[in-house]
C-alpha cells in the first residue's frame, strides 16, 4: 500500500524508525535461545517523484529445533488483534504441508511486514526473515 507522499505527516526518518520498531517488536517474540545470529540490510525505495519508502530486512539464523511455523502463526495472531492491519498467511507452494511458511501484514497507514522461514540458507542453517517497510513519504536529499 502506498500513501500519497506528505499525507502521513511523517519524515523519511520517522517512517524508518517506525518500521524498524515494528520489526524489532516482532523479533522480541523470538526466545533468545532460538536466535543464533542475525544480519540486517536496508534500502531506500523510490516510490514517486521526490518520494521514497524505507525497506529493511533482518535475517535471523535460528536453532534447528525452533518451530518456525508455530512462531509465524503466533505473530500473525498478535497482529490480527490490531485495528487497521490485514494479515495473509502462506503455506508450502507445492502443497506438501499446511504449515505456515510466511506471513504478510499490511497496516492501513502504509506499513508492511513480511515474515518468512527457510529450512536452509547460506547463513548456515534454518532462518527466519523479517522485512519491514514504511509508507511512501517525501524523500530526504541524498
Amino acid at each position: 500500500m502506498v500513501n500519497d507522499p506528505g499525507s502521513t505527516g511523517l519524515s523519511y526518518d520517522g517512517s524508518r524508525a517506525a518500521a524498524l520498531s515494528l520489526r524489532d517488536e516482532v523479533q522480541e517474540t523470538l526466545s533468545s535461545a532460538a536466535v543464533l545470529s542475525s544480519s540486517d540490510d536496508e534500502v531506500r525505495i523510490a516510490c514517486g517523484d521526490d518520494a521514497a519508502q524505507f525497506g529493511g530486512t533482518r535475517t535471523i539464523v535460528v536453532a534447528a529445533d525452533f518451530d518456525r511455523a508455530e512462531w509465524l502463526d503466533q505473530a500473525a495472531a498478535s497482529f490480527e488483534q490490531r485495528q487497521g492491519w490485514k494479515i495473509q498467511k502462506k503455506v508450502a507452494a507445492d502443497g506438501s504441508s499446511e504449515a505456515t511458511t510466511a506471513v504478510s501484514m499490511v497496516s492501513a497507514d502504509g506499513y508492511y511486514l513480511r515474515l518468512g522461514e527457510f529450512s536452509t540458507a547460506p547463513q548456515g542453517g534454518p532462518v527466519v526473515v523479517l522485512s519491514a517497510s514504511g509508507p511512501c513519504v517525501e524523500a530526504p536529499p541524498e
